[in-house]
């Protein structure tokens, strides 16, 4: 009886669960026709509804010089429309008894002001480019509870199909989050980046040698090789300090030195990036500047400034990383290679390290990218002209030409800048695809 009378209990719980999911994606409909965002481009104000923003062409602004129509983006008005498309599928789901299908639905309905949080920055920059410099962009309430809403239905979607199916969806959501970033993060790069390489040219903008933005001139050619240079002097230089550090550490140190040495180790990984570059600006400069075999050939703001700064700033990574997979090596391996008759010393670089180097390998990525999205370090040392790369010759890295101009940039100038940004983080892909081929290439020779 009271099995019977639990599962009454339950059944009216789902119903009103249900009911309450399809009441408030009801709400979500209809908000597709509230203000949904507002617009203040300096002394003139758009309130305009999710409906207006799928079916009107665009805004009429009027600059101190100039006038244009400023469009509005295909992805916002997709998705708008899916803002409302998505959460009446859900309830037809719900309808037709299938409450996981539902809940998917409800959870991309959410996602949907996101998508138009991050396309409507175009507007933004479309304005700027008609000398405006007043804009705010306001989210109103409805845009608020399409993202509220969608979350909220989608749990009492699930939630009719028990507590533990509730966990293990919030579990998957959960675990969709990285990888929805990473998505949304490279959509808007591309987005943003590929209108300025489709004006400018992709091989002007990629092997051009002047960047120069009063003229309309915008070649990359010295950033890219700069940072190349820079990220590449950084590795040689760090990666056999930090490896040989950790080695120290997990292999050979004395307990005591180690609890001396650790945190030393991650107080360097704790210093912020102004910093390292307040050091670069008074010992390391002034140091090169002064060194007798560059006297006369630099000021001391140089690529090997950065360079030595940026082979610093690694060490942190690279060496706790690598330490933690060395101590995660098998004490077995190294006894049988004692046993052997191997020496400690050989047991380490010929045992110990190949053992580690998936995990020592993903210090070096980790290295790698630290090396390459540095800004506020590099451009306190690297001279910031965007010269072809030499040692001791002021250079300009990617991303502190990002850094330095963005601030001011609009119009083409400002497009461009997105473009490097998308330069940089293609950069990042391949170097990331790079060792991860690597590294599984070696994992299967190890089989072999």
């Amino acid at each position: 009886m009271n099995s019977a009378e639990n599962a009454l209990k339950n059944k009216k719980k789902n119903k009103m669960k249900k009911g309450l999911a399809i009441l408030l994606g009801l709400l979500s409909v209809l908000t597709f026709f509230f203000p949904y965002i507002q617009f203040v481009f300096k002394n003139t104000t758009y309130i305009v509804s999710a409906f207006q923003l799928a079916t009107v062409k665009g805004f009429r602004v009027q600059g101190p010089e100039l006038s244009g129509l400023v469009t509005i983006p295909v992805l916002t008005r997709i998705s708008v429309i899916a803002g409302v498309l998505l959460p009446a599928a859900g309830i037809v789901l719900l309808l037709l008894k299938k409450p996981v299908m539902a809940g998917t639905a409800f959870v991309l309905s959410g996602i949907t002001p996101l998508i138009v949080l991050i396309t409507t920055s175009s507007i933004q920059t479309a304005v700027t480019q008609l000398n405006i410099s007043k804009i705010s962009i306001a989210y109103l309430w409805p845009s608020i509870y399409v993202l509220v809403g969608g979350i909220v239905c989608a749990i009492l979607s699930i939630w009719t199909q028990g507590t533990e199916k509730l966990a293990e969806s919030v579990f998957l959501v959960f675990s969709c989050v990285s990888v929805g970033s990473v998505v949304l993060i490279t959509v808007y790069i591309f987005a943003a980046g590929s209108p300025a390489i489709l004006q400018i040219g992709l091989g002007q903008f990629l092997f051009g040698r002047e960047w120069n933005a009063e003229a309309g001139v915008f070649g990359i050619l010295p950033l890219i090789l700069s940072s190349i240079a820079g990220t590449a002097g950084a590795i040689l230089l760090g990666v056999p300090i930090g490896i040989l550090t950790a080695v120290f550490l997990a292999e050979t140190a004395k307990p005591q030195v180690a609890r001396f040495v650790h945190p030393a180790i991650e107080l360097l990984a704790g210093i912020p990036s102004v910093i390292y570059g307040f050091f670069g600006m008074l010992v390391i400069v002034p140091a090169i500047r002064s060194f007798p075999p560059f006297q006369n050939n630099t000021i001391g703001d140089s690529l090997l400034a950065a360079i030595l700064i940026l082979a610093i700033m690694v060490l942190p990574t690279i060496v706790s990383v690598t330490e933690t997979s060395l101590k995660a090596v098998p004490q077995a391996y190294r006894e049988a290679s004692l046993a052997l008759g191997a020496t400690p010393t050989a047991t380490i670089f010929k045992v110990s390290i190949p053992a580690a180097k998936s995990g020592i390998l993903a210090g070096v990525i980790l290295g790698v990218g630290r090396a390459i999205g540095e800004t506020m370090a590099v451009i306190m040392v690297s001279g910031n002209v965007a010269n072809m790369p030499s040692l001791l010759g002021t250079v300009r890295l990617l991303t502190t030409g990002i850094a330095m101009e963005m601030s001011y940039a609009s119009g083409l100038h400002r497009e461009a800048l997105f473009a490097i940004g998308l330069v940089l983080f293609v950069f990042i892909m391949i170097v990331n695809i790079s060792f991860t081929y690597i590294s599984k290439k070696g994992v299967q020779m190890d089989a072999e």
